[in-house]
């Protein structure tokens, strides 16, 4: 293993998990216009995909946690959070009520250049329809590792749902594998060969998205 433990964690108690759609914080940045300024959680940026603009994406710290509304698609990452060798990266996000887009969200990893304009990631995404997806992108190019796959336990987004859902991402690279877990449950794989595994970890939020970061960690694993 050579990646050293580098974590960061932010939790919120399941109290206010539970009341977070009228939590006065939440409430507040949500009814603020696109261009309020708001106070990123420190060391986070948001870098909007090629074409898009950095301004209509607002990372707002919400302790613990931070919320993400985006425009234009975009990854948002902390550069001191790398992972390397084996490792568990872990994400807890909600999401707001999406309308009718069925646009994709999640974390990216082993990634390299991501300020500049050629960024390489991989990315491990759900949507409000209860698929997930895992691709790679290599500067302008992008690569289907695993096409939008249905499973079970992947949350779906309904009139019903209630303010928010939450949806519990584990990605785990291992020597030969990349898995991807929602809720506990294996939903996709590949070959570590078939993804870039080490490097910045972070989030991708697509398309006009309104979503609150509960947890973003990443760990080193014991070999097996």
């Amino acid at each position: 293993m050579t990646n050293s433990t580098l974590r960061r964690t932010a939790a919120i108690g399941a109290c206010v998990l539970g009341a977070l759609s009228t939590h006065p914080t939440v409430a507040a940045a949500q009814s603020r216009p696109a261009t309020s300024p708001a106070k990123a959680p420190p060391g986070w940026v948001a870098r909007a995909d090629a074409g898009g603009n950095n301004a209509e994406v607002r990372l707002a710290e919400m302790k613990p946690g931070f919320h993400v509304t985006t425009g234009p698609a975009t990854i948002v990452f902390d550069s001191t959070m790398r992972a390397s060798g084996n490792w568990r990266l872990e994400a807890t996000l909600l999401l707001y009520n999406p309308g009718a887009r069925a646009e994709g969200f999640g974390v990216i990893f082993g990634g390299r250049g991501l300020s500049s304009s050629s960024p390489t990631y991989a990315y491990a995404l759900v949507r409000r329809d209860g698929k997930a997806l895992l691709k790679v992108r290599e500067g302008a190019a992008t690569r289907t590792v695993r096409d939008w796959t249905a499973n079970a336990a992947i949350p779906q987004w309904t009139s019903t749902a209630g303010a928010s859902v939450k949806y519990p991402l584990v990605i785990e690279a291992r020597a030969d594998r990349v898995t991807m877990s929602v809720g506990g449950t294996q939903v996709l794989d590949a070959p570590r060969s078939e993804l870039p595994t080490d490097g910045i970890v972070g989030l991708r939020v697509n398309h006009a998205l309104n979503l609150h970061v509960d947890k973003v960690s990443v760990r080193p694993l014991t070999s097996r």
